[in-house]
């Protein structure tokens, strides 16, 4: 088969550049040929202040990539196009380029961006859906994206003009969602249940299971609110028995070496590290924790935890309780309550042998659901199936 992908990496590195990368390397292992079309958002830097100005316009329609892809179409002529994120070099312009020339477009949704201009679906510390109850210039009063009114209207423009367009439903065959979460979010968000299919992401070169450890936790991400960094600090208040381990780097880097060193907790701050650093303390590790208090993707991190057969303590928010299964996989606790956290991480340390078990569970369950081999055979299915929607739209037999 040959398959056009389309994705504008983000900085800095992401999960969604991950997927991106593992898919791309998935297809061609398997022998399909494969053409790429893509952006980097540091190409902004390189701008003239003429095009930096135009940025918004071009978030809404970029002409630039509406004509390059469907040069690309012409001269390699793709069976399907494959788009990842679009935003915001690439617009929805290249969906049009791609159905103007009867290819079936999938768009992977890995966040909520296209019914939340932030796309996370949260905003001060907490929850929020109001773009889904009210309008999605709810947004703009709160500037929600880059917390700017003027940035986030840029956004709430592009999703307003092409929801009016019918762009979402006329001109993506089918969405990939990543969850039964994800999907029910982007029904009650009024796209059509019938474009949207579930493909979890994977791993293409999972470690080997480690089921002893070292007798610390580890936390590995981003260190921002959303994660639920400040529950974790307050639930180690309580817990001085065993090290707590913080990979990561973000715009709480600094408060948390503070308040780690004023309160002279067992916990240390490790900052980046190199993945395959991350992963044998991921190894080594007792259990991994991951208290977030926001509505994660499919973090590629669970699935790693899962991978090294290590038990799960998380919140009970969001896809969380779809991926780890409470006293099977692992523990979950109430988001953002630090007492219930601390009850959990106990059991944990007092169940040795238990904590052993969820690890095992958790790895035949990454076996079952998260391989590449499980992985290839869903999205071969869905692209068979957006080929045979697009040649009945388009009258082909």
């Amino acid at each position: 088969m040959k398959i056009l992908l389309v994705h504008n990496y983000l900085r800095p590195p992401s999960g969604e550049n991950i997927v991106f990368e593992h898919e791309r390397s998935l297809l061609e292992a398997h022998g399909h040929k494969i053409a790429v079309y893509v952006k980097k958002n540091e190409e902004i830097t390189t701008w003239s202040l003429v095009d930096k100005i135009g940025l918004p316009l071009n978030v809404i329609w970029s002409q630039k990539s509406y004509q390059e892809i469907k040069r690309l179409i012409h001269n390699f002529k793709p069976q399907i196009a494959h788009f990842h994120n679009i935003f915001p070099l690439i617009s929805p312009s290249a969906y049009y380029a791609c159905q103007q020339k009867n290819i079936p477009v999938i768009q992977t949704l890995h966040n909520f961006r296209l019914i939340c201009p932030g796309a996370l679906l949260f905003r001060n510390g907490k929850i929020c859906e109001e773009c889904l109850k009210d309008n999605i210039w709810r947004g703009v009063f709160h500037g929600c994206y880059h917390n700017s009114r003027i940035h986030t209207a840029g956004v709430a423009t592009m999703l307003s003009f092409h929801r009016f367009l019918g762009t979402w439903s006329k001109q993506v065959t089918l969405y990939i969602t990543l969850t039964e979460f994800a999907t029910k979010k982007f029904i009650d968000a009024g796209f059509p249940q019938d474009k949207l299919v579930i493909k979890p992401n994977f791993l293409i070169n999972p470690p080997s299971p480690e089921f002893q450890n070292s007798g610390f936790v580890v936390f590995i991400g981003r260190l921002g609110e959303e994660k639920g960094l400040k529950t974790l600090i307050e639930a180690w208040k309580n817990i001085p028995t065993i090290p707590l381990k913080i990979l990561g780097e973000g715009p709480m880097h600094l408060e948390l070496e503070k308040i780690a060193r004023e309160l002279n907790l067992s916990i240390e701050i490790l900052g980046y590290r190199p993945p395959q650093e991350c992963m044998n303390y991921l190894k080594m590790s007792q259990f991994f924790i991951f208290p977030s208090i926001w509505y994660e993707g499919l973090p590629m991190v669970v699935l790693e935890a899962m991978a090294c057969g290590k038990p799960i303590i998380a919140s009970r928010i969001g896809v969380l309780p779809e991926l780890i299964k409470d006293k099977v996989t692992g523990l979950l606790f109430e988001p953002g309550d630090a007492k219930d956290l601390a009850k959990k991480v106990k059991w944990m340390i007092n169940h040795k042998a238990e904590a052993i078990e969820m690890g095992k569970r958790a790895r035949i369950e990454f076996e079952e659901k998260y391989s590449a081999d499980k992985n290839y055979e869903l999205l071969m299915d869905i692209y068979q199936k957006a080929i045979e929607i697009n040649k009945k739209e388009h009258g082909f037999q």
